[in-house]
């Protein structure tokens, strides 16, 4: 049985693997170019990560069969990049072939195939070993409504202080908060800019600074922008820290008990295995 190691320092035989958060973090960069999503968050950790993504089809649908085949070329080999013109032409001349890419660029699964699928073979190559890296498929959460997805932005961008590699948020490495920070939010794509999502950065960060130090065991309440943020969430403090805590558990979704009902109507069950945001 093979014992790999994704990221980080390996405590066994102390090999650091630390650069290929590097490669998670620019591949995670790189395909929410390529797909039509909207990336909210993400985090790189040492034997895992989390991406945070609005998989939109309906875009995929609206862009031009051009469009759809410049974007593909983006994932192909370089000797296919680099005879871009020719391989476009004859994307083009299969239009079964380009319906099939335009489904596939509005497709979860296919953008984690892409992007787990060249980190297990540059993975395995610097291993000098074959087979199996990542231990299974990746798991998928349905967040349903505002509460939901900023909760779980947070939970994802409070990995690194839940892990003991800081205290402090605006410092986590591999994280899209850090990445924000650094460019600004006005060049930091592809991440979604957080007022299309009524927040503010200042807001967002001292959120998350206030919920790192609940976390860590102070008792300071929300100071004002976290608080602001808070009521256009339509959260109180003990809510959103229930919010945020929850995504430990995995449950199947997330969101207000109207939105787990609807959603479970739409799987044709009568319930899931789902958290409350509203309770």
């Amino acid at each position: 049985m093979r014992r790999g190691w994704l990221c980080g320092i390996d405590s066994v035989s102390g090999v650091s693997y630390e650069h290929r958060k590097d490669w998670v973090e620019s591949r995670i960069l790189m395909l929410c170019e390529v797909f039509t999503l909207n990336l909210c968050s993400y985090a790189v950790m040492s034997n895992h990560y989390h991406v945070v993504v609005e998989i939109k089809p309906g875009e995929a649908r609206e862009l031009s069969d051009v469009a759809v085949a410049r974007r593909w070329l983006l994932l192909s080999s370089k000797k296919r990049q680099d005879n871009a013109e020719r391989e476009i032409e004859r994307l083009l001349d299969n239009p079964n072939r380009i319906a099939e890419l335009r489904q596939r660029l509005g497709s979860l699964s296919w953008f984690m195939k892409y992007l787990n699928e060249p980190l297990a073979r540059a993975a395995n190559w610097e291993d000098g070993c074959k087979g199996r890296f990542w231990e299974g498929r990746f798991k998928s959460i349905a967040l349903l409504d505002a509460p939901a997805v900023v909760g779980c932005m947070a939970y994802v961008d409070l990995n690194p202080v839940r892990a003991g590699i800081t205290d402090r948020p605006e410092e986590a490495p591999y994280t899209s908060v850090r990445r924000r920070l650094a460019k600004g939010e006005s060049d930091a794509r592809p991440l979604i800019a957080l007022e299309a999502l009524g927040l503010t950065l200042p807001g967002y960060l001292e959120l998350l600074t206030w919920t790192a130090a609940v976390h860590n065991g102070a008792l300071a309440k929300p100071r004002r922008q976290a608080q602001q943020t808070l009521r256009r969430l339509g959260q109180e403090p003990r809510q959103w820290l229930s919010t945020v805590k929850a995504h430990r558990f995995k449950y199947r979704a997330y969101g207000a008990l109207d939105k787990l009902k609807d959603y479970a109507q739409s799987l044709g069950q009568r319930w899931i295995k789902g958290s409350a945001s509203s309770i």
